[in-house]
């Protein structure tokens, strides 16, 4: 059965071809006029291309454009004149109607206005069988199928084999983290021993350490009246360092109560600039509110039926009658206050920064006193300290005695730990043999996924392999249809094929893209 329009007249025709797609369009105009228009079938293909781009909701489904997206294909294509200069042609020789005012853009009134062609000799041109060219589409859509499943396949093969390497790699570098812990543990195992011997020569140096303290004793008499001296001294320092910081601790609270004041004059300031800038929002929503809604009635005004447009004028009158005049003083008055919060609280933040840079000095000033009264107090307490040590010079004698009982005592508990240590240390070893193991148990699964994902490359090879297969045998029954189909459609269909060979490898008959 052959291909027709259905139309009762060449301009219902006309109307049915319009709602064909852009590419059912476009090849209807070369069918008709191959003739003529055969060497300007590759700028009917990006006609074609360019539409579908065009077109953001339907794209290759779409059958014609709005007059902006209209507009922007005709300033791609460098044509000089507008969508309504067109349409005047397209009236003239009736091809839309002379009252009709369409707000779509078809293929084919491009095409029709492009080419100065007879449309109603087109809608009229013999299109070949359908049948043929349901075959011929079938056979391209199983082509486009089997491309998309091969290159799907390949993009998942390359994923996985991909994700097998990185696990392999570090499964490989876990395997060798565990083999240096292993080793680690077991320098661990025997340093443990080691200090085990070194605990028990602390012990026995303890006990000389007891001998030691007895000698200590005559010596503290001597070093009792020394103290004493120092202590004198170091109380009067102590005291003078005190009445310096009390003096330089006023200093700083008088500079940080100035500087928390100017702190919140600040905050205030910024507050109310906040206040301020939030009504100038206002009035400039409202201002952008009676903008739009005076660009909408403008709109509805021109456009629609004469019933819409006069409402939409009475309503435009009624609305531009309004008084913006205390909107805008609004807005300036705002504008002002804005400006002059700013400055005030560029004011009060220097203010600011001046008491801060105030109480950084005095607290500065606070603790250089605070760390000669604390030097000063530590000196009184080392000679405090050191009379008191002289004083019990001979009871030192027993505590240094008692001390190194206690020192052998932390001695015996050292070699203690140093035993557990040993055993842990053991454990550590076992754990990281144990680890080791593990890991070589996944870098050898590692190693299987990686083999797997070769497998599925190979397989999507094999895909590719069969999507080159159906594009051959599409374009073989494209040689041997081209006595049945018409000319456009049987070029159209060797283009599209070779669309398809831009995505195959080069070795495998892809071509450039």
């Amino acid at each position: 059965m052959a291909l027709v329009l259905h139309g009762a007249t060449d301009y219902d025709k006309l109307q049915e071809l319009c709602h064909k797609t852009y590419k059912e369009q476009a090849v209807w105009f070369l069918n008709s006029f191959w003739e003529t228009q055969s060497e300007n079938a590759e700028k009917v293909w990006s006609n074609v291309q360019k539409f579908n781009q065009l077109d953001e909701q339907k794209k290759a489904e779409g059958n014609a454009l709005d007059e902006f997206f209209a507009h922007r294909f005709l300033e791609l294509f460098s044509e000089t004149l507008t969508v309504h200069a067109m349409r005047d042609k397209l009236r003239a020789v009736g091809a839309i109607g002379q009252a009709e005012r369409p707000k779509q853009v078809p293929l084919i009134h491009y095409l029709i206005w492009k080419y100065n062609c007879d449309w109603q000799k087109m809608v009229n041109a013999p299109q070949g069988s359908k049948a043929e060219i349901e075959k011929a589409e079938r056979m391209l859509a199983e082509v486009q199928a089997a491309f998309e499943a091969s290159e799907a396949r390949a993009n998942e093969a390359a994923e996985a084999l991909q994700a097998a390497k990185a696990s392999e790699a570090e499964a490989k570098a876990r395997e060798a983290e565990a083999l240096h812990a292993e080793a680690e543990a077991k320098q661990k195992e025997a340093a443990a021993l080691q200090k085990e011997a070194e605990a028990k020569e602390t012990e026995a140096e303890a006990k000389a350490s007891e001998a030691q303290a007895k000698q200590t004793e005559a010596a503290a008499v001597q070093t009792e009246a020394e103290a004493k001296e120092t202590e004198s001294e170091a109380k009067k320092t102590e005291a003078a360092a005190v009445e310096r910081e009390a003096a330089a601790q006023k200093t700083e609270n008088e500079a940080r109560a100035r500087e928390d004041e100017a702190r919140q004059k600040e905050n205030e300031l910024s507050a109310a600039k906040a206040e301020v800038e939030a009504a100038l929002a206002e009035v400039r929503a409202q201002e952008d509110a009676y903008n739009g809604r005076t660009a909408e009635l403008k709109r509805l005004s021109e456009e629609g039926g004469l019933v819409s447009r006069n409402k939409a004028k009475n309503e435009l009158a009624q609305h531009l009658g309004e008084d913006p005049l205390p909107l805008r003083r609004a807005k300036i008055t705002l504008e002002a206050a804005v400006k002059k919060a700013d400055r005030a609280a560029q004011v009060a933040g220097a203010a600011r920064e001046e008491s801060s840079a105030a109480r950084g000095v005095a607290q500065a000033a606070r603790e250089e006193a605070s760390q000669a009264r604390n030097a000063a107090a530590k000196s009184r307490a080392h000679a405090e300290e050191a009379r008191a040590a002289a004083e019990q010079a001979r009871a030192a004698a027993s505590a240094a005695r008692a001390h190194a009982e206690d020192v052998r005592h932390q001695a015996e508990q050292a070699r203690a730990a140093a035993e557990e240590s040993a055993r842990q240390a053991s454990a550590a070893r076992q754990q990281a043999e144990d680890s080791a193991r593990q890991a070589e148990q996944a870098r050898h699964e590692a190693e299987q996924a990686r083999a797997h994902s070769e497998q599925a490359k190979a397989a999507a090879e094999e895909a590719l392999n069969e999507a080159r297969n159906r594009l051959e045998e599409a374009e073989a029954y494209c040689q041997e249809a081209k006595s049945k189909m018409p000319m456009g459609a049987s070029w159209w269909l060797e283009r599209e094929l070779l669309e398809k060979r831009k995505f195959m490898p080069k070795s495998r008959g892809g071509i450039d893209k």
